[in-house]
């Protein structure tokens, strides 16, 4: 069973992608900020991190940064969902290494949209 973490410092999120990555079949975890995402990462990586852009302690792209460059570790899928519609932002999330970026509002058709084309790029790799 896959796992897969979620970082965001609004708990209401945190419950609304749980749910939904419940439905898909993961284990998920939380994290409130990004101390506690890196923390969790070091004691076992998820197989896909959803992150807000804009966590307390650490930002996003930090952790992104951090997970990215650490090549012993396997790599886990990873998506910023936030509200930022900027497309510097988002470019800079894409080549940093975030597989990508989930605009809010969004549905589970979305989110389950974006890991079926994640699939489909990691298996053509």
């Amino acid at each position: 069973m896959s796992s897969c973490l979620i970082a965001d410092d609004s708990k209401i999120m945190r419950m609304l992608l749980s749910k939904i990555m419940s439905n898909f079949g993961y284990v998920v975890t939380e994290a409130e900020d990004g101390e506690d995402l890196l923390e969790q990462c070091a004691q076992n990586m998820p197989d896909l991190i959803i992150s807000d852009w804009n966590l307390p302690l650490m930002d996003g792209i930090d952790i992104l940064y951090k997970i990215r460059s650490d090549k012993k570790i396997k790599q886990p899928i990873f998506f910023f969902c936030s509200y930022i519609k900027d497309v510097n932002i988002i470019s800079q999330a894409i080549k940093g290494g975030a597989d990508d970026f989930i605009m809010r509002p969004f549905d589970e058709d979305i989110i389950a949209s974006k890991l079926k084309i994640i699939k489909v790029l990691r298996e053509a790799k």
